[in-house]
């Protein structure tokens, strides 16, 4: 290979993308994207899909609003990589039950939170645990305030059933992979 020069004005990370890129394994990145597309509205990155020889995907690109995730097909005899991946929607509602229909399994309902959001966990059909989001007000986390509002029977009740519920959620994840 022959010694190029090191061009100093190029960006640290390609344009449109972050430091950080998450990659999810899939035993059929075909059908990840179509779940993704159809849940959350995901867009395969035109001309980023590589198959090898033997027709597996090896490399694909997808984006959900201004996130960038990367994709590759499982091969036989590797232990299963779920993924757990934290997505802000506009109407978790929506985007819950659209989840549901599609395959998903429900693991922590829609839960309203002290510090302005809802969220709700869901465990894909491929075994990747999701935690849905929608901001529904801002807080700052600077007044002291919060402190108190962090710390009412309703916070705290909140926090509590989203904290058992992830629980189950990973234990619901185990018995997914062992059953697959």
């Amino acid at each position: 290979m022959e010694h190029m020069e090191t061009d100093k004005t190029v960006n640290l990370t390609p344009e449109g993308r972050t430091a950080v890129t998450p990659w999810i394994i899939s035993p059929s990145s075909e059908k990840q994207i179509a779940f993704m597309r159809d849940a959350f509205g995901a867009k395969e990155v035109p001309n980023s899909r590589i198959t090898n020889a033997d027709g597996l995907i090896i490399h694909v690109g997808v984006k959900i609003g201004d996130a960038n995730i990367m994709l590759f097909d499982a091969r036989k005899g590797w232990p299963p990589t779920p993924t757990f991946l934290n997505l802000y929607v506009a109407d978790i509602e929506q985007t819950y039950q659209r989840a549901i229909e599609l395959g998903a399994q429900s693991v922590t309902d829609v839960t309203l939170l002290w510090f302005g959001e809802k969220v709700c966990r869901i465990l894909d059909p491929f075994g990747n645990l999701w935690w849905l989001n929608e901001r529904v007000e801002d807080v700052d986390f600077t007044n002291p305030a919060i402190a108190e509002r962090a710390a009412t029977p309703e916070a705290k009740a909140g926090i509590a059933y989203v904290q058992q519920a992830l629980d189950e959620a990973f234990l619901a994840q185990k018995a997914f992979f062992k059953n697959d």
